[in-house]
């Protein structure tokens, strides 16, 4: 657990980098547009691909803390034993759904990769990539959490305990 521990460090490292380097690239683009009457062209292209590579890591950090959004207002008032069948198979529909992006997502990267983006000139793989990395690292802890559900067989000692 205590590489599980780091993961989670530097995945909250990455996103506090990712935000703040965000913040002051808008900054920057504000300061240089409205200040100085001349714009950089591409702090907005570099504050989008932030805001793309935030998105997608920030999922991962969001899953890690179990606080990702959720509509739970039916799933609460069902006992005890059918809601964690359900988050069972909510698990495992996400996770087959995350791994699809992952299966026909990485031949895209290749795909784009002559593609270059307009303003940094760099190859539009770098805007396709945080969606694979973010889809893999969930599909792998949404795996982790499923796997921590099933083995304490708390599903059926549920059940069992409903019938009496």
């Amino acid at each position: 657990m205590r590489i599980i521990r780091r993961i989670d460090f530097f995945l909250e490292a990455i996103t506090g980098f990712l935000l703040g380097s965000m913040v002051a690239l808008t900054f920057l683009q504000v300061f240089s547009r409205y200040a100085l009457h001349a714009a950089f062209d591409w702090t907005e292209e570099l504050a989008r691909l932030n805001l793309i590579y935030l998105t997608f890591i920030g999922s991962i950090v969001a899953l890690r803390r179990n606080q990702l959004l959720r509509l739970d207002v039916v799933t609460q008032k069902l006992p005890l034993w059918v809601r964690r069948l359900f988050e069972i198979g909510v698990d495992i529909v996400s996770i087959v759904v995350l791994g699809v992006v992952v299966w026909q997502g990485i031949p895209l990267l290749w795909k784009f990769w002559p593609v270059r983006s307009a303003a940094l000139d760099w190859p539009t793989t770098f805007f396709y990539l945080p969606v694979i990395i973010g889809c893999f690292g969930m599909v792998v802890f949404t795996g982790f959490n499923l796997l921590g559900v099933l083995p304490t067989n708390s599903v059926s000692q549920d059940a069992k305990e409903a019938v009496r």
